[in-house]
């Protein structure tokens, strides 16, 4: 089975798929933090920001690549689950707020159905913003990314859960790990358990 946690900036995403991992989930990191370490490496941390906004496109390319070779190295086996700190489809919701055309790649993959469920984790509050680290959303923007992201994943026909932000990342984990066995049964899909 596989799971997409999704949602805007300081949704706890993260945090969720490092509690998961310490339970021993199998968990895929965020494909863009990568992507962001590795152009803060070449241009500085000042210079990736302005370049990301300049080249919205070519910054979400980056992603979608990167995203599709941490795919292509998860293999799910019967009987396995996999939590993915976002999903391929996230680009289009990222690409559609900054007014430009999506990655060839993500609109040629638009039509598989890749994922088993999609978990929409909801903003965290109070939110921090977090500059340092190369994320430059503040909370306005971190709404508008996660009201993108449900329309975009739901425009796919993947019906979306969010999980509420109002509880600890240990009892988050819980009722996300209580969701996912309950659609697991539902569906028949492994990980039921």
């Amino acid at each position: 089975m596989r799971i997409v946690l999704t949602g805007g900036p300081h949704a706890g995403k993260t945090t969720l798929i490092e509690e998961l991992g310490r339970r021993g989930e199998r968990v895929v990191p965020e494909a863009a933090i990568g992507v962001i370490a590795k152009l803060q490496r070449e241009l500085g941390a000042e210079r990736t920001t302005e370049w990301r906004r300049a080249h919205a496109d070519e910054f979400q390319e980056h992603i979608a690549r990167a995203q599709l070779e941490l795919e292509a190295q998860t293999s799910v086996r019967p009987m396995e689950r996999v939590f993915f700190d976002r999903g391929l489809f996230d680009g289009l919701a990222y690409c559609r707020l900054a007014g430009v055309a999506p990655p060839r790649t993500v609109v040629a993959a638009s039509g598989e159905r890749r994922y088993d469920l999609v978990v929409l984790c909801e903003l965290v509050l109070p939110f921090q913003e977090r500059g340092a680290s190369g994320r430059t959303s503040d909370l306005p923007r971190a709404r508008a990314i996660e009201a993108a992201l449900e329309a975009v994943w739901t425009e796919l026909g993947y019906p979306v859960w969010r999980l509420p932000a109002d509880r600890p990342p240990g009892a988050r984990a819980e009722l996300l790990l209580e969701r996912v066995a309950a659609e697991a049964r539902a569906k028949g899909l492994a990980g039921a358990d």
